[in-house]
């Protein structure tokens, strides 16, 4: 299988926000790469989205929760968001 399928594959998990408490589901498949997927719950929790502008270019679009960003980055360096790479070996 091939990192990337193997990646595709991976197991989601669950990943709170420190402010909002919005909940998302992550995959880390290495230090540089995270994918998130946003529940609508989570888009209409998050106190950082209504401050976007809103509009159709996308400058303007929502691109992602600086407080839920540093709450990933913690919870990756914590170990308690474990990168797929290393989830693999276990």
């Amino acid at each position: 299988m091939t990192a990337r399928a193997q990646g595709e594959n991976a197991a989601m998990q669950q990943v709170s926000c420190t402010e909002c408490l919005a909940k998302v589901q992550v995959r880390k498949t290495a230090w540089e790469q995270t994918s998130i997927q946003w529940s609508g719950e989570a888009l209409e929790l998050c106190r950082e989205r209504p401050a976007c502008p809103s509009g159709s270019l996308p400058r303007d679009q929502f691109v992602g929760c600086e407080t839920l960003r540093a709450a990933l980055r913690d919870a990756t360096a914590r170990g308690s968001l474990e990168l797929e790479e290393h989830a693999a070996a276990s």
